[in-house]
């Protein structure tokens, strides 16, 4: 399915998916659970239950409007459908008085929000799960890439030459994960998305710079000349995050490390375009040539969801 980009999502009481606004005045909460319907008596209190809703149709599937529940400040909608044996309950909590100056969106608006979620939602087969949840991951992943060319752009425009040293140091370890994807589905002929590379959840085993660095290595992605340059850099990004003050190190030596970093970052985006050429080349993985007519999409806006809301960057208005 998809939902808004500005949408954050986290897992309740391992079954209940989450989603709300990043802005946390709007407080807004979208929520589905699934669950199997695996005796006789839970499908027939289903089908009890949508006996007495109303049937609506969204994208060719069929759901259920279930009653409102109404408090003094907040109001419960739910859909519900039926998948096979499962159901799949969706939920949206709002305001029943939101302040205006925060959230100017009618319910309706919202409503409708849910509505397209619906009739674009599939419930994918258990044993393909993991391999959509990379690709989910993956996507998230090159949106985060987007997201701190953006970022980067807008600190070289206001001389914030710590910021673009750090961005940079992300965006070179992002294309050396990247790289390592790339070479991996060409060893092992394949177009598997190698998840330890691209994700790391609070409970996931770390996968440090320097981890990558030594992988990208021994794949081949960079050469012993190239690790070298990384490693002191990374220790001339230390003395500017970490001793700044103590260090006689100046903002003028910090803007040279940012362009130092800026070079090597697009000596291995080089790099990565080579890889990409190389599965093309072989008919091996997931990078496909582009025939230059791709359809056309909000870019600002979908990796201004990595930054969480979509005004951060816009122009002052004129108020004269």
């Amino acid at each position: 399915m998809k939902v808004p980009v500005t949408w954050k999502y986290h897992l309740n009481d391992s079954n209940v998916h989450t989603f709300q606004e990043y802005e946390k005045w709007k407080f807004d909460i979208f929520q589905l659970s699934i669950r199997e319907l695996t005796s006789t008596e839970q499908k027939d209190q289903f089908n009890t239950l949508i006996e007495k809703s109303e049937e609506i149709e969204l994208g060719g599937k069929k759901f259920y409007r279930l009653d409102d529940s109404v408090g003094d400040d907040l109001t419960v909608r739910a859909w519900t459908g039926k998948y096979g044996d499962t159901k799949v309950l969706f939920t949206l909590t709002h305001a029943n008085e939101p302040d205006k100056d925060l959230d100017a969106k009618p319910i309706q608006e919202k409503v409708d929000v849910v509505h397209e979620i619906l009739s674009g939602f599939q419930l994918v087969d258990v044993d393909k799960r993991q391999e959509h949840i990379n690709s989910y991951l993956f996507d998230m992943f090159i949106q985060g890439v987007g997201a701190t060319a953006l970022i980067l752009s807008k600190a070289v425009e206001n001389k914030a030459f710590f910021e673009a040293t750090c961005i940079l140091g992300n965006q070179i370890d992002a294309l050396l994960r990247i790289g390592i994807v790339l070479k991996l589905q060409i060893v092992n002929s394949d177009m598997k998305i190698e998840r330890e590379w691209i994700h790391q959840g609070l409970t996931d085993r770390k996968k440090s710079e320097k981890d990558v660095y030594k992988k990208a290595l021994e794949l081949g992605v960079i050469d012993q000349d190239k690790l070298d340059e990384l490693y002191e850099l990374y220790d001339d990004r230390n003395r500017v995050i970490h001793r700044f003050i103590i260090s006689d190190i100046t903002l003028a030596e910090v803007e040279e490390i940012a362009f130092a970093y800026y070079q090597i970052q697009t000596s291995i985006n080089k790099i990565v375009y080579d890889i990409e050429a190389e599965q093309i080349h072989l008919g091996i993985g997931m990078t496909i040539a582009s025939d230059g007519e791709q359809e056309e999409q909000n870019n600002l806006d979908y990796i201004k969801g990595k930054i969480g809301k979509l005004d951060y960057f816009d122009e002052p208005k004129n108020t004269e």
